[in-house]
């Protein structure tokens, strides 16, 4: 389990990397365009924007994935060990819940209903940004059901040692 844990968090900051990178280029860009070159550039902003929706959705789903949520953690630090497991797996089931519900479903029926839209300086379809919502809650589904088994043998493994 750990090992394709490892491998979706080398392919979400892989991703999280470049598009940032083509956020800075592209905001390097439209600053130059605009005050050196005097020139307009229509499409950066847009496209800058849709790279940071990207960037966001996919960075949280590794947060979620590395449990460095701020508010796990600071509820599960106020309680003793066995809470902390058994608020742990409610915490898990509520993820699994709602980024099945409001993220794949929501976000999957609103990809549909964005399908026939395009944006107005870039012209790419409004689905491909809103495709970001499923694919992180993909990810933070994923992400959720391996750290629960991985939570899981850790805890035997706890026993086993004492």
């Amino acid at each position: 389990m750990s090992r394709i844990k490892t491998l979706i968090n080398r392919l979400l900051l892989s991703v999280s990397t470049i598009l940032l990178i083509a956020m800075v280029a592209l905001s390097t860009w439209q600053v130059l365009a605009r005050y050196v070159f005097n020139i307009s550039s229509p499409g950066t902003e847009e496209a800058i924007r849709y790279l940071l929706i990207w960037f966001s959705l996919i960075s949280a789903a590794y947060v979620f994935g590395e449990k460095k949520h701020i508010a796990i953690l600071f509820f599960k630090e106020k309680l003793g060990a066995n809470s902390q497991r058994v608020m742990e797996r409610i915490i898990d089931v509520m993820v699994i819940v709602l980024a099945a519900i409001l993220m794949i479903y929501g976000g999957f029926n609103i990809v549909l209903l964005t399908i026939s839209q395009t944006a107005a300086a870039t012209g790419i379809s409004m689905a491909i940004v809103y495709a970001a919502l499923p694919v992180s809650g993909l990810f933070i589904i994923l992400y959720t059901i391996l750290n629960m088994g991985t939570n899981e043998v850790n805890e035997g493994e706890e026993v086993i040692k004492q």
